[in-house]
C-alpha cells in the first residue's frame, strides 16, 4: 500500500518524482563525486514520514530541512506538505534533476523550498538547527568529506541527521554523532554530534 500513498502524494501535489536512474546515466559536472553516487530513486512517503516524526519528538524546531541528493525534490515536497521548516533546501550534484525539481516548484506552488546543483561534499550548512536529510544518495567519502566541511556547524547546533537506507552510518559513529533512533527493519537513523 506504500506505493498508492507515493502515487496518490505526487497526483495530489501534480509532481513528477517517479522513475529510476542509473547511476552511469546521471549527468553531471562533478565528474570526482559521479564515482560515489547511487542510481536515482524517489524516497517513499513512509520512509521520510518514519524520520521526521521521529526527528519532531525531539522536540527541536529546525530552522532549515536539508536534503542531501535531493533528486527531483520528493522529500522535500513531503517535508514542506507535512510539516514546519523555514527553508527546505535540495542539494543535488546533477542538473537535469534539479530542472527536474524547479519544475516540480512550479507545481508544488511554494516560495521556501529551493535547490541547489553542487557537490553535497562541499556543502555548506546554513546557520542555526538543520535537519539534514539523506536516501544513502552517495558512498562514504562523499559522507565524510560532508561531516568534515560541516563539523563546527554541528557542534554548535542541535542539528541531526535523518538517514534513510543509513548504509553508511558507522561514519557518523565514528565522527563522534550519538544515534537517537534506529529502526533496523527500515533501516532508518537519526543522529546528532552531542553538545558540549
Amino acid at each position: 500500500m506504500s506505493w498508492m500513498e507515493d502515487q496518490l502524494f505526487e497526483k495530489w501535489h501534480g509532481l513528477d518524482c517517479s522513475g529510476f536512474i542509473d547511476r552511469h546515466e546521471l549527468e553531471t559536472s562533478y565528474s570526482s563525486a559521479l564515482a560515489h553516487s547511487r542510481a536515482y530513486q524517489a524516497v517513499t512517503c513512509v520512509a521520510i514520514r518514519e524520520l521526521l516524526d521521529e526527528a519532531r519528538k525531539t522536540g527541536i524546531v529546525f530552522d532549515h530541512f536539508i536534503d542531501l541528493g535531493s533528486g527531483k525534490g520528493k522529500a522535500c515536497f513531503y517535508a514542506a506538505a507535512k510539516y514546519r521548516f523555514r527553508r527546505l533546501i535540495g542539494v543535488e550534484f546533477s542538473a537535469p534533476l534539479v530542472r527536474a525539481a524547479e519544475r516540480n516548484i512550479m507545481k508544488f506552488g511554494v516560495d521556501n523550498i529551493c535547490f541547489v546543483n553542487a557537490d553535497a561534499a562541499g556543502f555548506s550548512l546554513p546557520a542555526g538547527d538543520n535537519l539534514v536529510y539523506l536516501f544513502n544518495p552517495f558512498g562514504e567519502a562523499i559522507l565524510l568529506e560532508f561531516l568534515k566541511n560541516n563539523m563546527d556547524k554541528f557542534r554548535r547546533s542541535r542539528s541531526i541527521i535523518a538517514y534513510a537506507n543509513d548504509k553508511h552510518r558507522l561514519c557518523l559513529a565514528k565522527a563522534g554523532f550519538v544515534t537517537l533512533f534506529r529502526n533496523q527493519d527500515s533501516q532508518s537513523s537519526l543522529h546528532q554530534y552531542p553538545s558540549h
